[in-house]
């Protein structure tokens, strides 16, 4: 929806936040007006413009003009939770998610929290006694990064800002599902916690329906959507269920005829009539090489299966932006929920215990891989990506299911995300077997990008030496580098900020699964890729 800049007990609060805004202006369409409640607080606000679009500047006030919230994401449920709050004799000004925010914060307090189903980061300020609130949604889609200093609170919905304009200090991020005060940093009650994951007997017609409502609450009452679009299992389903209430809806995949991905892709628009929009990406091209700069800028990382996924992204928010959508739909979460990547098909086969943890793991670190992909390339490109596979309700379906509903043997081969693959049998008119039956591909790699020394990786092979590797391991020791394709990005990285003062950035996104010990295994499936 927008980044936004919350200087709290600042020196120069007005200046610093003015100058925060400037370095997130792509997140949006419009600046809002900056907030001084006191000499040294700010807020202010890039808005990209989607729900109240004239009425819904930030921040928005309560209604009893106590809290004043500045806020990045959307509240799926904010039309039912303005309901209860009208009940209870509050009044509203505009009709804005925003609004509904403030005035839930006001009444429930912290609680609050627990009614909300959205992707969302915000800091609100109570503006008789200066104390504030700040949280992140319980998976982290929307990021919220801050600088501290005793008392004084810095907040951005992006790092590099930060680093240019305070010298000195580090930049942390605010966990997934955590709240901060002045005094204290701690997990909140969400939708999804604490975990109960309560039994669930496997059935295709309820997860039918929770997931259409899933995607039903994320499409803008006013706005045009559009999917990125793979072919692949979650995809195939987002846009399925978003076409049955937007026939018009189309999907960009990214690649060519060539891409491994593009003939699933081409199945679904042929046996639908799906207005299937191609972006060209030639990933042994050149351009494609040197699109790394722009990745690396936009997403701030250096996680090779962020990058290689983000090279796709990027391109594909370019087309939609192009084509003047401002929100778009995708499929990420639901590999992590329903197990389609190759470690957890094979940790759940063999021990459910072990296949639990490795998918919290796996669940744990969205935020800063397909998540941070996600909100990076798409707010880049001012377009606003919104994840039906992460509603509380499909959620907590996947978590009370059996291991054995998740992961069955097909062809001798643990085989994940089986109920999503029920699915398709709802629809054999619609939905093709082809894509049913598919093995998983990554994003960047479904677009064509074989991350094998032959193909992607010879690229870095032609500008590092292993004497460079090693030296430039010794260079970058805290950052556990292990390959010279890390290295080539995180070399880029540190010319964009100065990656010493990114602590989480010395905390490789990586799971515990013994790749080592099951590598013959994992050889076997075709998306598998170190």
């Amino acid at each position: 929806m927008c980044g936004f800049a919350v200087a709290i007990g600042w020196p120069d609060a007005e200046l610093t936040v003015a100058r925060l805004i400037d370095g997130i202006l792509h997140r949006g369409d419009i600046t809002d007006p900056l907030f001084t409640p006191f000499p040294d607080v700010a807020m202010c606000t890039r808005r990209l413009r989607i729900v109240d679009a004239e009425h819904g500047t930030q921040p928005q006030v309560s209604f009893f003009g106590r809290l004043a919230v500045s806020y990045n994401g959307e509240i799926y449920n904010h039309v039912e939770l303005r309901r209860e709050l009208e009940e209870l004799g509050v009044g509203f000004r505009t009709h804005s998610d925003t609004e509904v925010l403030a005035n839930a914060l006001q009444v429930w307090g912290h609680r609050a929290l627990e009614r909300l189903n959205g992707m969302y980061a915000f800091v609100a300020i109570d503006l008789v006694s200066g104390e504030f609130l700040a949280a992140r949604d319980p998976f982290g889609v929307k990021p919220l990064y801050v600088m501290q200093q005793g008392a004084r609170f810095l907040f951005c919905s992006e790092m590099k800002p930060l680093l240019d304009v305070v010298p000195v200090g580090d930049v942390m991020l605010l966990p997934p599902g955590y709240a901060m005060s002045k005094k204290t940093v701690a997990r909140y009650r969400s939708p999804i916690y604490p975990r109960v994951d309560r039994p669930v007997e496997s059935s295709a017609r309820v997860l039918d329906d929770i997931l259409r409502g899933a995607v039903e609450r994320r499409l803008p009452p006013d706005l045009p959507v559009a999917t990125w679009f793979s072919g692949g299992i979650d995809s195939t389903l987002v846009a399925h269920y978003a076409r049955q209430l937007r026939p018009e809806a189309p999907g960009y995949f990214v690649g060519g005829p060539d891409a491994p991905d593009y003939r699933f892709a081409e199945a679904y628009a042929a046996k639908t009539g799906y207005d299937l929009r191609v972006v060209p990406f030639d990933t042994q091209s050149p351009e494609a090489f040197a699109s790394i700069d722009d990745v690396i800028t936009a997403t701030e990382s250096f996680e090779p299966n962020l990058i290689r996924g983000a090279l796709a992204s990027l391109e594909a928010s370019k087309a939609m932006q192009r084509d003047g959508f401002r929100v778009g739909l995708c499929g990420e979460g639901a590999d992590e929920l329903f197990c389609g990547y190759a470690p957890l098909e094979i940790a759940f086969h063999e021990s459910p215990a072990d296949g639990a943890q490795c998918r919290d793991e796996c669940l744990s670190l969205m935020h800063r891989v397909s998540l941070q992909r996600v909100d990076r390339c798409s707010m880049r490109q001012s377009l606003e990506m919104r994840e039906p596979f992460l509603d509380p309700a499909v959620v907590n379906y996947a978590l009370g299911l059996a291991p054995e509903a998740l992961v069955r043997a097909v062809d001798g081969l643990p085989t994940g995300k089986m109920p999503l693959r029920d699915l398709y049998d709802l629809y054999p008119d619609e939905l093709p077997a082809v894509i049913r039956d598919r093995a998983k591909v990554a994003f960047g790699e479904g677009a064509g990008l074989n991350p094998g020394r032959d193909g992607w990786m010879s690229r870095f092979e032609d500008v590092y030496s292993d004497n460079d590797l090693r030296d430039g391991q010794q260079e970058f020791a805290a950052f556990s580098v292990q390959s010279k394709e890390e290295l080539y990005y995180l070399r880029r990285l540190a010319t964009v900020i100065d990656v010493s003062r990114v602590p989480h950035l010395t905390d490789r996104a990586w799971i515990s699964f013994p790749v080592v010990q099951h590598l013959e295994k994992l050889k076997a499936y075709a998306h598998f890729s170190l």
